[in-house]
């Protein structure tokens, strides 16, 4: 496999961002004697050599049998389109210096296992002008970097929009997952009409508010209400409805759906378990601690002193309170929230998972000070929806990225001045 190929195979990010642009040394070379226009862009010319270069990149990459004429009118607008991007990079003040193009540079040979000097040789005996390849890499550069300035915020990613991606594909997010879970029923039979329906409907919301909150499924409430109640054994998801599907991927253990309806009736989902597929789980601690500042002279004695008031009876939440550097938790008695203990420092995350339960520790020191620290309670914590709905956001927020992009490439692309010279 030659270098170029090794180049244009590699996952590297940075060097999917470049999206290199190759002139093949064809015999275009030897025609720039000949060479002319094909196009003007604002200010910019760009050459026939230049078009025919990109359309054998496209013909080697295409699969698909394709005219030569529309090779050439796909390559011209490509270039035009690099072109725009790069003029309009340097308009807005982005500089692109010889140091950041000979990083990327540097980038691509450690890619191919090779030194700079090396490289360039490759290059050369594979027929590239290194010079023009430099300065492709660096008008990629200018449109990564553009193209970054142009990115939509993740803020404009709406609590719905995440929900309804999840429930269009909850059979491919959720495969091999099994769910079992209560089916609260009200029914619906066809060709009823629709006040009937409406009523039927309005049942089964207010029904769901009633059970809201509720451990239990009280049976009288069902019966006021004319439905019935049927705890599911494990369904595959794969055999589950779509309706179904698409409102279990929006609820945790112990929640209930919103109304699901299907030919029927009306259905309540009480998720009570679900297992396999790919989960993502983290260990959470409750944990109290009381803190001791660096500041404080003698602070290691200090902390043992608290910690010997504690062991003889004295109340830790009182002397949290009265003592505790860490005024957010001192208010709580020194408690802090249910976390995953990696996101403390590592001294005191290290204690927390060392700890017996409802033991104190000796004095933890970090870089904050004293610590006495309590492991109140563990557990694992299924993270899995949150990370279900962080990978709709991503997906979401790349998909707008992409089309806010195309969008206002299209507006430069409409106020750019271009003049053809190649007849196409």
């Amino acid at each position: 496999m030659t270098i170029i190929n090794n180049f244009l195979r590699s996952s590297n990010k940075f060097l999917l961002a470049l999206g290199c642009v190759l002139f093949a040394n064809t015999g275009i070379a030897a025609d720039k004697t000949l060479d002319s226009i094909a196009a003007i862009v604002n200010n910019d010319v760009i050459m026939i050599s230049e078009v025919k270069a990109e359309a054998i990149k496209a013909k080697r990459s295409n699969k698909q049998n394709v005219s030569e004429q529309t090779l050439i009118k796909e390559a011209m607008e490509k270039l035009i389109l690099d072109k725009i991007q790069v003029q309009r990079a340097k308009a807005v003040g982005i500089k692109i210096d010889d140091t950041a193009v000979d990083q990327a540079m540097q980038s691509l040979a450690e890619q191919n296992k090779l030194d700079l000097q090396k490289f360039r040789i490759a290059l050369i005996n594979e027929g590239y002008n290194y010079k023009d390849f430099r300065e492709n890499i660096r008008d990629r550069l200018y449109m990564n970097t553009l193209r970054k300035r142009q990115q939509v915020s993740n803020k404009s990613i709406s609590e719905s929009e995440v929900d309804d991606l999840i429930q269009a594909e909850s059979f491919s997010l959720n495969k091999g997952v099994q769910y079992r879970f209560i089916d609260i029923f009200i029914p619906n039979k066809n060709g009823q009409g629709v006040q009937q329906f409406n009523t039927n409907y309005n049942r089964a919301q207010q029904l769901r508010k009633l059970l809201l909150g509720k451990s239990t499924i009280p049976k009288a409430t069902l019966s006021k209400m004319g439905a019935t109640s049927q705890e599911l054994g494990w369904k595959e998801s794969s055999t589950l409805s779509p309706a179904y599907m698409r409102s279990l991927s929006l609820i945790g253990e112990g929640e209930l759906s919103q109304v699901v309806r299907d030919e029927r009736g009306f259905h309540i989902l009480k998720l009570i378990e679900q297992r396999g597929g790919k989960r993502t789980e983290t260990k959470q601690a409750r944990v109290r601690h009381i803190l001791v500042s660096a500041d404080t002279p003698n602070g290691r004695i200090k902390a043992i002193q608290i910690r010997n008031r504690i062991l003889a009876g004295e109340n830790f939440n009182k002397l949290a309170k009265e003592n505790s550097a860490d005024k957010g938790s001192a208010e709580k008695g020194g408690e802090m929230p249910i976390s995953n203990p990696a996101i403390f420092v590592p001294p005191f995350a290290k204690a927390v998972n060392s700890l017996p339960l409802n033991t104190l520790s000796q004095p933890v020191q970090t870089k904050f000070g004293w610590h006495i620290i309590e492991v109140l309670e563990r557990k694992v914590s299924d993270q899995t929806r949150d990370a279900l709905k962080t990978q709709a956001q991503t997906l979401i927020s790349d998909k707008k990225q992409e089309e806010g992009f195309k969008n206002w490439l299209k507006s430069l692309r409409d106020q750019a001045f271009v003049e053809y010279r190649l007849n196409l």
